[in-house]
Protein backbone atom coordinates (compact mmCIF):
# COMPACT_ATOMS: atom_id res chain seq x y z
CA UNK A 1 0.00 0.00 0.00
CA UNK A 2 2.89 2.53 0.99
CA UNK A 3 4.29 2.04 -2.35
CA UNK A 4 0.88 2.65 -4.14
CA UNK A 5 0.75 6.02 -2.51
CA UNK A 6 4.88 6.64 -3.97
CA UNK A 7 3.83 5.86 -6.95
CA UNK A 8 0.89 8.63 -6.66
CA UNK A 9 3.47 10.66 -5.46
CA UNK A 10 5.18 10.94 -7.71
CA UNK A 11 2.76 11.31 -10.33
CA UNK A 12 1.24 13.73 -8.81
CA UNK A 13 4.43 15.81 -9.37
CA UNK A 14 5.46 14.93 -12.23
CA UNK A 15 1.96 16.63 -13.42
CA UNK A 16 2.63 19.40 -11.37
CA UNK A 17 6.35 19.84 -13.04
CA UNK A 18 4.84 19.67 -16.42
CA UNK A 19 1.80 21.97 -15.86
CA UNK A 20 5.03 24.32 -14.52
CA UNK A 21 6.49 24.26 -17.44
CA UNK A 22 3.94 24.48 -19.35
CA UNK A 23 2.46 27.10 -18.03
CA UNK A 24 6.00 30.14 -17.65
CA UNK A 25 7.68 28.18 -20.49
CA UNK A 26 5.58 27.21 -23.40
CA UNK A 27 7.26 23.10 -22.86
CA UNK A 28 9.95 21.66 -23.19
CA UNK A 29 11.65 22.82 -26.37
CA UNK A 30 15.52 23.73 -27.93
CA UNK A 31 15.61 26.60 -25.95
CA UNK A 32 14.54 25.52 -22.34
CA UNK A 33 17.61 25.69 -20.55
CA UNK A 34 17.42 29.83 -21.39
CA UNK A 35 14.35 29.75 -20.61
CA UNK A 36 14.77 28.26 -17.01
CA UNK A 37 17.23 30.59 -16.10
CA UNK A 38 15.27 33.51 -17.36
CA UNK A 39 12.28 32.13 -14.67
CA UNK A 40 15.02 31.41 -11.63
CA UNK A 41 14.58 34.81 -10.07
CA UNK A 42 10.42 34.44 -10.05
CA UNK A 43 8.95 32.36 -7.28
CA UNK A 44 5.96 31.86 -8.95
CA UNK A 45 7.75 29.71 -11.00
CA UNK A 46 10.28 28.49 -8.65
CA UNK A 47 8.24 27.06 -5.75
CA UNK A 48 6.15 24.75 -7.61
CA UNK A 49 9.31 23.48 -9.13
CA UNK A 50 11.28 22.81 -5.85
CA UNK A 51 7.85 21.60 -4.24
CA UNK A 52 7.31 19.25 -7.11
CA UNK A 53 11.09 18.11 -7.11
CA UNK A 54 10.90 17.78 -3.31
CA UNK A 55 7.57 15.80 -3.61
CA UNK A 56 9.17 13.16 -6.25
CA UNK A 57 12.18 13.26 -4.49
CA UNK A 58 10.06 12.06 -1.36
CA UNK A 59 8.49 9.72 -3.11
CA UNK A 60 10.84 7.69 -4.85
CA UNK A 61 12.77 7.45 -0.99
CA UNK A 62 9.24 6.06 -0.11
CA UNK A 63 9.06 3.82 -3.14
CA UNK A 64 12.60 2.22 -2.58
CA UNK A 65 10.88 1.93 1.24
CA UNK A 66 13.69 4.74 2.24
CA UNK A 67 13.04 6.76 6.00
CA UNK A 68 12.26 10.07 6.02
CA UNK A 69 10.61 9.95 2.21
CA UNK A 70 7.31 10.59 3.48
CA UNK A 71 8.15 13.88 5.48
CA UNK A 72 10.31 15.43 2.44
CA UNK A 73 6.73 14.76 0.07
CA UNK A 74 5.02 16.42 3.15
CA UNK A 75 7.48 19.33 2.74
CA UNK A 76 7.29 19.71 -0.93
CA UNK A 77 3.73 19.58 -1.07
CA UNK A 78 3.06 22.00 2.05
CA UNK A 79 5.59 24.09 -0.42
CA UNK A 80 3.54 23.97 -3.14
CA UNK A 81 -0.14 24.51 -1.67
CA UNK A 82 1.35 27.09 0.91
CA UNK A 83 2.85 29.65 -2.01
CA UNK A 84 -0.01 28.81 -4.27
CA UNK A 85 -2.45 30.32 -1.20
CA UNK A 86 -0.27 33.32 -0.88
CA UNK A 87 -1.12 34.08 -4.30
CA UNK A 88 -4.70 33.82 -3.70
CA UNK A 89 -5.03 31.30 -6.02
CA UNK A 90 -8.69 29.18 -5.92
CA UNK A 91 -9.62 25.84 -6.28
CA UNK A 92 -11.31 26.27 -9.62
CA UNK A 93 -13.85 23.49 -10.23
CA UNK A 94 -14.17 23.35 -14.40
CA UNK A 95 -10.33 22.87 -14.23
CA UNK A 96 -9.26 21.11 -10.57
CA UNK A 97 -6.52 19.40 -12.64
CA UNK A 98 -5.21 23.01 -14.20
CA UNK A 99 -4.80 24.75 -10.17
CA UNK A 100 -1.56 24.43 -8.77
CA UNK A 101 -3.44 24.82 -4.97
CA UNK A 102 -5.61 21.50 -5.80
CA UNK A 103 -2.06 19.75 -7.10
CA UNK A 104 -0.23 20.64 -4.08
CA UNK A 105 -2.94 20.05 -1.87
CA UNK A 106 -3.50 16.58 -3.16
CA UNK A 107 0.24 15.68 -3.32
CA UNK A 108 0.14 17.17 0.54
CA UNK A 109 -3.08 14.77 1.66
CA UNK A 110 -0.86 11.75 -0.21
CA UNK A 111 1.97 12.22 1.76
CA UNK A 112 0.38 12.51 5.04
CA UNK A 113 -1.49 9.23 3.95
CA UNK A 114 1.77 7.78 3.73
CA UNK A 115 3.61 8.95 6.28
CA UNK A 116 0.89 7.11 8.42
CA UNK A 117 1.34 3.69 6.78
CA UNK A 118 4.08 1.84 8.50
CA UNK A 119 7.53 1.58 6.96
CA UNK A 120 8.43 -2.29 6.98
CA UNK A 121 12.12 -2.90 7.27
CA UNK A 122 13.81 -6.25 7.53
CA UNK A 123 14.54 -5.89 11.16
CA UNK A 124 11.00 -5.68 11.79
CA UNK A 125 9.98 -8.62 9.91
CA UNK A 126 12.64 -10.57 11.96
CA UNK A 127 11.20 -8.82 15.08
CA UNK A 128 7.46 -10.16 13.95
CA UNK A 129 8.70 -13.75 13.04
CA UNK A 130 10.64 -13.77 16.67
CA UNK A 131 7.78 -12.76 18.78
CA UNK A 132 5.61 -15.88 16.54
CA UNK A 133 7.97 -18.10 17.42
CA UNK A 134 8.29 -17.41 20.94
CA UNK A 135 4.62 -18.02 21.89
CA UNK A 136 3.37 -20.84 23.34
CA UNK A 137 2.03 -23.33 21.04
CA UNK A 138 -0.72 -25.69 22.20
CA UNK A 139 -2.97 -28.11 20.56
CA UNK A 140 -6.28 -26.49 20.92
CA UNK A 141 -7.94 -28.76 22.81
CA UNK A 142 -9.80 -27.16 26.27
CA UNK A 143 -8.86 -29.25 28.82
CA UNK A 144 -11.91 -29.54 31.45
Amino acid sequence: MRRLFAILLITASGWLLHQTVGDHLGGAGPSFWPQLVGQADKPAFMAPVIGGLLCMLGGLIVFFNGPGGAALAMIGGLAVAGFTLTLKQTFDLDHILDSELAVGATMLMLAAMTASITRVTERSRKAAAHEVSERIHSSGRRIY
